[in-house]
């Protein structure tokens, strides 16, 4: 049921107080167990989360936001945002998914959906907006208990916007806050109709049941922020929180994660987990599709398991690095941690994986230059593809790193793995599930890398 004769809210209003006089205004007496659903715009007018736009001054990267997503947002006939619009988005945001003719953030409280929650509708003022809560969580619990005390029943509390879905037209109902009830119901273990036991049912009830508010509350001139849901048995919780429904980043199938930010050259020790060599074949096949010299595709991959092969490989190779070494006069220690060094990281990797230039693949040419051009283009390309087998890991969550360490001592590589003649060894990846994250490398500034003419 719907509370009629909510005003409009200002800041600094009470909120469980306006719902008390309401419900005495409708005839209506709470009940132990009732439900009350709050639209999120009325809670944001009481805390004063209003801004106006006039007062932005927008950033450098709002204005190129707003140059890459004004004309696909004309294309697809939808509002174009300011760039204030947009710096407000981004000040209330940790992360952005996606920039094309709408912005999908991830907001500070970890809801991703469009414009941070930002909202125009239902405000007062034609360039002011109101922001989410900063804590729906504790509003929802303060007005809770206070509703307890003004009528002396246990009721749960829900504050409610709408959000659009990926795959599906139309905003529903979700919830940002709650208290007095746990946002999902867990029927992992449960029997279904026919005795079968659920293997992954879990229901968002939270999100169910602000859906089902939103159809009272409407979304324009309906004016029923407020609507009590009654008979829905539900387990009365204290300890309540909307971070039990936020789905963790690592499980999360459809975010797409930045993998050109997020890749490390991944040099410890990898974990004890089995890394399914299927997976490495897919990665492969990502790497296939770089671009290539004359699409040649000059590139050719080993796998390589753990086992006696790679240790003889290895040793062979360290030999020759000791003798280079000594060769340029560096001492003892430094030769042994660098020989220990490499060992452990080729050795203790899941998969070792060589790639090599097939010549046959190189264009011949009798000018002298010419051909070592062309060699050089093969290089580019096998370097292309190495890109693509570094993003594909990341892709599929796996650690690892190039090394160039078979450039020298490629008469070893190929007379130890048996090698085509024309296989030009000319890198190592170690690839297997990490243990550790690793920090991201400072990296130099733009303008010292974009040599202007």
């Amino acid at each position: 049921m719907g509370l009629n004769g909510i005003p409009l809210i200002k800041p600094g209003d009470d909120i469980p107080k306006i719902i008390f006089n309401a419900l005495k205004s409708n005839n209506i007496t709470l009940k132990d167990g009732d439900i009350i659903l709050i639209a999120q715009t009325i809670i944001s007018k009481s805390l004063g989360r209003i801004i106006n736009l006039k007062d932005i001054t927008p950033s450098k990267r709002a204005n190129e936001i707003y140059q890459k997503i004004t004309p696909k947002a004309k294309d697809f006939g939808i509002p174009i945002k300011s760039p204030e619009l947009i710096q407000a988005i981004l000040d209330e945001s940790i992360e952005i998914i996606k920039s094309e003719h709408v912005l999908i953030t991830e907001t500070k409280h970890g809801f991703v959906c469009a414009n941070a929650g930002i909202d125009k509708s239902n405000i007062e003022g034609e360039t002011n907006v109101t922001l989410l809560p900063e804590d729906s969580d504790l509003e929802a619990d303060n007005i809770r208990k206070d509703l307890r005390e003004l009528t002396n029943k246990n009721v749960a509390v829900i504050i409610t916007d709408s959000f659009g879905r990926p795959f599906r037209i139309g905003a529903v109902g979700v919830a940002l806050g709650v208290s007095g009830i746990v946002p999902i119901i867990d029927k992992r273990g449960d029997k279904d109709l026919f005795g079968y036991e659920l293997q992954s049912t879990i229901i968002g009830q939270i999100d169910n049941l602000s859906s089902a508010a939103q159809l009272l509350m409407g979304e324009s001139d309906e004016g029923r922020p407020v609507i009590i849901i009654r008979g829905y048995v539900f387990q009365l919780s204290e300890n309540a929180s909307i971070n039990l429904i936020l789905r963790e980043k690592s499980l999360d199938l459809f975010r797409t994660k930045n993998i050109l930010r997020t890749r490390r050259s991944y040099k410890l020790e990898f974990a004890p987990k089995i890394v399914d060599k299927k997976i490495i074949e897919e990665c492969i096949e990502l790497a296939r599709w770089a671009p290539s010299a004359h699409n040649s595709q000059q590139w050719r991959y080993i796998i390589m398991d753990k086992g006696k092969n790679r240790e003889k490989l290895l040793n062979r190779m360290n030999k020759k690095l000791r003798d280079d070494l000594e060769k340029d006069g560096k001492s003892e220690e430094f030769i042994k941690n660098k020989i220990n060094r490499t060992r452990e990281n080729f050795l203790g990797a899941p998969f070792l994986i060589l790639l090599c230039l097939d010549k046959k693949d190189i264009e011949v040419y009798s000018n002298s230059e010419r051909a070592q051009n062309e060699y050089i283009l093969g290089v580019q390309s096998i370097s292309a593809s190495a890109t693509y087998l570094l993003l594909a890991f990341e892709m599929k969550n796996i650690a690892a790193c190039w090394y160039c360490a078979p450039l020298f001592s490629q008469k070893i590589v190929k007379e130890v793995l048996k090698l085509p003649e024309s296989f030009i060894p000319m890198a190592f990846f170690t690839a297997g599930y990490p243990i550790k994250s690793l920090k991201a490398p400072k990296r130099k500034d733009l303008n010292e890398i974009i040599f202007n003419l």
